[in-house]
């Protein structure tokens, strides 16, 4: 890896009205990498929006709704709002996407954006590569900060080069990702599966101890402030 850098984030330092908007195929997804992140971001006062492209439309109703209330559920431990949109889980198309990202862009006006990692290696969910693909095209077009978080699953091809600390609110993440009990039997959903990651990370990181989040930068756009906040964090780059 090159030049990477690991942060316990000050985000509140003359940043408090930044907006987040983060876009994922299905509800969970937005948890699972970057809960400790926004939750981080939520308590230095950022408003922190997350959009679900799909709503369970494959789901039985009940079950539909089922994945709503878990997703308010999450939403509170993270300081987050959600918005479903019905998207066909495993059917939807690039412009689709382009579509309602521009449409959320258009109404929060976010200052980044936080969405599945492109993926070099297949893992059986082509939801993600297209939410990936055509959110990182209008995120290129608009000039707005985009970060790419981890797949869910270890793949090679994913380079992340910016670590975020989350030892302060691993229980929070991890409860958050205990909201969406209709998912708890996958794998990765699994407390050891998400302690393991966490950790994996940090020792990616050399660092003996702590739990943490790992992502991309795809493109970061930046302005004094930005390098103020970095300044008041303690912030560590490794070569």
């Amino acid at each position: 890896m090159n030049a990477n850098t690991t942060i316990e984030p000050n985000f509140s330092v003359n940043m408090s009205q930044q907006t987040v908007l983060t876009i994922y195929a299905h509800a969970d997804d937005e948890v699972l990498p970057a809960a400790g992140t926004l939750r981080l971001m939520s308590e230095a006062g950022w408003k922190i929006h997350c959009l679900i492209l799909t709503d369970g439309n494959l789901s039985r109703s009940s079950i539909k709704n089922i994945r709503h209330l878990e997703a308010e559920a999450a939403g509170k431990l993270i300081g987050a709002t959600y918005e479903f949109h019905a998207l066909e889980e495993g059917n939807f198309s690039t412009q689709a996407v382009i579509k309602v990202t521009e449409e959320a862009i258009k109404t929060w006006q976010p200052d980044l954006i936080i969405t599945h990692a492109p993926q070099p290696e297949k893992y059986g969910h082509r939801d993600h590569e297209v939410c990936a693909i055509a959110v990182s095209n209008v995120a290129t077009r608009k000039n707005i900060s985009l970060w790419y978080s981890a797949p869910p699953v270890f793949l090679r091809g994913f380079e992340p080069n910016f670590f975020v600390d989350i030892s302060s609110v691993i229980e929070e993440k991890i409860a958050a990702i205990g909201c969406y009990e209709s998912e708890e039997s996958k794998t990765f959903m699994q407390l050891d599966a998400i302690l393991v990651l966490s950790r994996f990370w940090a020792r990616e990181l050399g660092q003996k101890d702590g739990y943490f989040e790992a992502f991309e930068i795809s493109r970061q756009c930046v302005n004094a402030n930005f390098f103020v906040a970095l300044a008041s964090s303690r912030n560590k780059v490794l070569n």
